[in-house]
């Protein structure tokens, strides 16, 4: 029969057992191999040593196969070797605990991605803020927040996730302010037609924290897609806008036909006509003179964003 390791081992497997919440064969093969190192390392490297933990005595043996099979003894009898082996399966348990901790939020992120979810600022390390969404750590890069948004601990912010993210140290969800999708998740919350299936968004461009352009289509020929986002009074335009800080959010009605789309798209500006080159998918965009720097926008805004919401290049041009 094999020897018995020293006592100090039997109250270390009995309170690790106790404080952590990793199965009965999890925590038996950590401290197994725990014990197998530390014997290796402390008293004989001997590859045939094998332990053995019976998590219920909180006892563990160590022992060698004979050449019948059968176990013999193995001597432990080594001072250091109990205080190493302890601090081998504290090691050994704190190391899957973390790992096991991180894996918790990499689940939880999948099963999140691409979810609306409220978060409270915490702290910032640099440019790179942190956020609590109930147990979770979350955190919010600065190539995914809005540009120029004041953050501060305790507000409260909307944020989509965007993946579980492994470090060293820890795993975290990382989220975004300034992903397109966002404003979909958003409508979608505060516009029941467009999270019922009435109201379909057809297309989304954001220059976050600036100006969006959301493309709606009404899949029931009785609902006005455009007011039903804008809401009795502009209420849900101003709820939507309200959550992304200011940033204006137009809502403009989609279309089959390329020139109405474009037409469409252009508001606040007034169309007279839009006359299309397939060949080089370019659009030649006819306003009124009063209307020229509206149609194309502060820094060329408006007609940047609608060249990439309707896939055409945009010339906006006065007409005579």
């Amino acid at each position: 029969m094999a020897d018995m390791v020293p006592d100090l081992l039997d109250g270390v497997i009995a309170t690790l057992r106790e404080s952590t919440a990793l199965s009965d064969d999890r925590l038996a093969a950590l401290f197994e191999s725990a014990f197998e190192e530390t014997y290796r390392r402390v008293i004989d490297d001997d590859s045939a040593v094998h332990a053995r933990v019976d998590l219920l005595s909180g006892s563990c043996t160590m022992y060698r196969r004979g050449p019948d099979g059968e176990e013999l003894a193995v001597d432990v009898a080594v001072p250091d070797f109990p205080r190493q082996a302890a601090q081998a399966a504290r090691a050994a348990v704190a190391t899957a605990l973390r790992e096991a901790g991180k894996d918790r939020v990499l689940r939880e992120a999948s099963l999140r991605r691409g979810e609306l979810i409220d978060t409270i600022v915490d702290t910032h390390s640099g440019p790179v803020w942190y956020l609590r969404a109930g147990d979770l750590r979350v955190l919010l890069p600065p190539e995914e927040q809005i540009p120029g948004e004041e953050l501060v601990p305790g507000r409260h912010l909307k944020v989509m996730v965007l993946e579980g993210r492994r470090r060293s140290q820890d795993a975290v969800v990382v989220v975004s302010r300034s992903h397109p999708q966002l404003l979909r998740l958003l409508l979608e919350q505060e516009v029941p037609e467009a999270a019922n299936g009435q109201v379909l968004v057809r297309g989304i461009v954001r220059e976050a924290g600036r100006r969006s352009k959301v493309a709606v289509e009404a899949a029931d020929p009785a609902v006005d897609a455009r007011g039903a986002c804008i809401g009795p009074r502009g209420i849900r335009h101003q709820a939507i806008t309200s959550v992304l800080g200011g940033e204006q959010v137009q809502i403009v009605v989609w279309s089959d036909d390329p020139a109405t789309y474009i037409a469409n798209a252009l508001a606040p500006a007034t169309v007279r006509g839009v006359e299309l080159d397939e060949a080089t998918r370019t659009a030649t965009v006819t306003v009124d003179t009063d209307q020229l720097s509206l149609a194309i926008g502060r820094g060329g805004d408006n007609a940047r964003l609608v060249a990439r919401l309707c896939g055409w290049r945009i010339d906006v041009v006065a007409g005579e």
